[in-house]
């Protein structure tokens, strides 16, 4: 595939587009170098369930990888202790070294409650500095 994602990302970046972005499942720690190396820098949803570490990824390619995605969507469902323990071990890094989009590694699951997702949402807010939402 790289031959190929070249020759998109060549054209793309000819047009001054300087964040290109692909959407993955599993473990991607052998395909980033590659994808990196073809032109895509912007990755998601980086599932935790998957053993993929952002925090170990933001050390090793620095700014040269965008990340989206990260938190684990399963830590939603366990409750507000177990959501603030996933933000906090990452966001406050990631979104101070930059390149980071914070969301779910995924779509939330149906055992979420609204009241845990209000108080996920309001978390990130938190910490990335906005104001809380009232819901």
């Amino acid at each position: 595939m790289m031959p190929r994602y070249k020759k998109i990302t060549d054209l793309l970046h000819s047009y001054g587009v300087d964040v290109i972005y692909i959407e993955s499942d599993g473990n991607l720690n052998e395909l980033i170098p590659l994808w990196l190396e073809s032109g895509i820098n912007y990755v998601r949803p980086l599932e935790v369930a998957a053993h993929n570490d952002a925090v170990a990824l933001r050390k090793k390619y620095g700014k040269d990888l965008i990340i989206g995605g990260t938190i684990d969507k399963r830590a939603l469902a366990k409750g507000k202790e177990a959501i603030r323990e996933e933000i906090m071990s990452k966001v406050p890094f990631l979104l101070e070294k930059g390149g980071y989009f914070p969301s779910v590694d995924h779509a939330v699951p149906t055992d979420v409650t609204f009241e845990n997702y209000c108080y996920y949402i309001n978390l990130i807010r938190e910490v990335a500095g906005l104001e809380k939402l009232s819901f």
